[in-house]
């Protein structure tokens, strides 16, 4: 198959650096890591396979800029109970920045907006986008999950039990603010002793804000600059024909202007040296992914016949269900370049292949 338009992006600017990783461990539970001057490194557990997440504690004159939260669970609670007494001095957080709405970065917003009455900032999508997918009957959301994973071949009984399983996701969230102050692409915002330059971008968010200082060489990438996996590029029921992938890899070149000695703070993994290799890397990645999904669809094949190939060591239905979102957004994207067909015959059931 052709290579994908775009995986090169991001690449300009001569020859990358390779990978380096600062600091050696992250900072144990309720213990931080100066990661510049004042900016603080802090690692959240997660109850889930992606167990922990980066938060950024920043300080400024009167307080705290928290950057991501966490999720609601006891032990989660008590961590940050430390961390506001212990190396955050007892001084108030006066601003909550969300990266994006996912439940590992949003999960305790609202508590903590509450708590100190502090501003929350974010893209205005993101926030939409959370508070409608962890709001318990949402109307038609059930429905519209329920149909999404039928279409795609799961059995009636384990399409159930996915969507069981989502609505006790949703209790890891408490409820988001009712105000935002929005952020948008381009805007620059104030962090501390230094001015951001924000960057927003598709793929594994609909609108994930990224924050980029190029005096101090400071990049803080959320989700979307992974050090050492691929961010989770998926394709749900709210949007099931739609390109994340697509709009991944054009996003590179929105990093074009970031310097490749730039310090990448990450929500997962380790701060690491090496932009231009590592965003090479993720798109050699998934060039390889849809490399291998073009094969595979050589005959014809459901979303979930093609999820136990693509991650054969996948097991029970919730990581299946996971796995199924990255399938199918990289056969959305086979089918927006032209690649692969949707040869759907049977009614209710989507079957997909590749192109002679």
């Amino acid at each position: 198959m052709p290579r994908v338009n775009g995986t090169a992006s991001g690449m300009s600017g001569g020859q990358s650096t390779p990978l380096e990783y600062p600091w050696g461990k992250p900072p144990s539970p309720g213990e931080v890591t100066e990661v510049a001057p004042g900016i603080l490194w802090a690692r959240i557990p997660l109850p889930f396979r992606l167990n922990h997440v980066n938060v950024w504690l920043i300080e400024e004159d009167d307080g705290w800029t928290v950057i991501d939260t966490g999720c609601a669970t006891p032990e989660i609670y008590r961590l940050w109970d430390g961390l506001f007494a212990g190396p955050m001095g007892g001084r108030k957080v006066t601003r909550v920045v969300a990266t994006h709405g996912h439940v590992d970065h949003i999960g305790l917003t609202g508590w903590m907006v509450e708590r100190f009455d502090s501003d929350f900032v974010g893209t205005f999508t993101e926030w939409m986008w959370a508070r409608i997918s962890h709001t318990h009957d949402v109307p038609r959301s059930d429905s519209a999950h329920r149909a999404y994973l039928l279409r795609n071949g799961f059995a009636p009984a384990d399409a159930e039990e996915l969507v069981r399983n989502r609505a006790e996701f949703m209790d890891l969230a408490t409820p988001l603010p009712g105000f935002l102050t929005e952020i948008r692409d381009g805007d620059r915002i104030r962090l501390g002793s230094r001015e951001w330059q924000v960057i927003v971008t598709g793929g594994h968010a609909h609108e994930h804000a990224s924050f980029y200082d190029p005096d101090s060489g400071i990049l803080i990438a959320g989700d979307h600059l992974l050090p050492k996996i691929s961010p989770v590029i998926a394709v749900y029921e709210m949007l099931p024909k739609a390109d994340p992938l697509g709009d991944y890899l054009s996003s590179f070149a929105q990093f074009d202007g970031v310097a490749d000695g730039t310090l990448i703070l990450p929500s997962h993994g380790s701060p690491y040296i090496g932009i231009r290799e590592r965003i090479a890397q993720l798109g050699e990645h998934h060039r390889e992914r849809l490399e291998a999904t073009a094969k595979f669809l050589a005959e014809p094949s459901t979303g979930l016949e093609l999820s136990k190939k693509m991650f054969p060591k996948i097991e029970g239905v919730a990581n299946i269900g996971f796995a199924l979102g990255e399938t199918l957004a990289h056969i959305n994207h086979l089918v927006h370049l032209g690649v692969v067909a949707d040869v759907s015959g049977e009614p209710g059931i989507s079957r997909y292949k590749t192109k002679a």
